[in-house]
């Protein structure tokens, strides 16, 4: 039902890598999370707790790489010192690098602009040479109503070799050993609308949820037309007692209304289906 749709979507969504390096013992954390190319300019849309982890980076790096060069050639007695200084905790992330994997040669500068009310965001790359997404999403001109077919995909699972922490620079850097990257489809039918913080249908329930990392993927109809941005996943409870105990996972996105209005307030390009 889906596998033409799969196929054009995959064109346009692409990963954004994420290592964080512990400091206790120095071992980095890999994270993966999806993004969506919107247009020849290489704009991008995403949710904003994902585009947060540019400004994480940027905040965690200048806080912690000084730190981290004056630990060098320290004692641990000394070390201990420059730790309680500096209130250090071993569970700290002292450094974070992120990689925006097949979109941009040179991305360079990152603009950010988070949506006022929704856990939405455009990142523009402001200083990019050769864009490398040729094919870019459509979307739809209606929002999908309740019992509509739909199909999502994200990236999950990071099952990538791409970090190392050079110990001179105090630098998380990048190698490239295994780049894989599982893109993973999953359908479901359109179940409830939701309402936003201002009281707005700007979100839609799933029959099936979202696996870590797939947040800010397209959710999209048979025809590969966008229907919407997975926004993550909610649980429902039993209410019922002890005799009818159970949980269920349901996913969530914004609808593609929210998401044309974001990009027309802001005078980013993109493709419109022609019903």
């Amino acid at each position: 039902m889906f596998v033409k749709a799969i196929e054009d979507c995959v064109k346009f969504t692409k990963p954004l890598l994420s290592g964080q390096l512990i400091y206790k013992d120095k071992r980095i954390i890999n994270g993966i999370s999806t993004l969506m190319v919107l247009n020849k300019d290489g704009d991008i849309l995403t949710t904003a707790h994902v585009a947060e982890f540019f400004r994480m980076a940027d905040e965690v790096n200048d806080a912690f790489w000084s730190i981290l060069n004056e630990f060098k050639d320290k004692s641990p007695k000394e070390i201990k010192k420059i730790e309680a200084k500096y209130g250090i905790k071993e569970s700290d992330i002292v450094a974070i690098h992120n990689v925006i994997i097949d979109v941009a040669a040179n991305p360079g500068k990152l603009n950010v602009i988070i949506h006022p009310t929704l856990d939405m965001a455009l990142i523009k790359l402001e200083n990019k040479q050769e864009i490398f997404v040729d094919e870019f999403p459509i979307f739809r001109k209606s929002n999908v109503k309740v019992g509509e077919m739909i199909c999502k995909i994200g990236f999950a699972f990071p099952e990538y070799d791409t970090f190392y922490y050079d110990e001179d620079a105090c630098l998380i850097k990048t190698h490239n050993k295994i780049m894989n990257f599982p893109l993973f489809p999953l359908e479901g039918m359109v179940t409830r609308n939701m309402i936003d913080q201002t009281g707005d249908i700007s979100i839609f329930e799933m029959s099936t949820p979202l696996f870590p990392g797939q947040a800010g993927g397209p959710v999209f109809d048979t025809k590969g037309h966008i229907c919407g941005m997975l926004l993550g996943t909610k649980r429902i409870a039993s209410n019922y007692g002890e005799q009818m105990n159970f949980h269920y996972d349901l996913g969530m996105a914004f609808h593609v209304q929210s998401i044309t209005d974001f990009l027309d307030k802001h005078q980013i390009s993109y493709n419109k289906a022609s019903k």
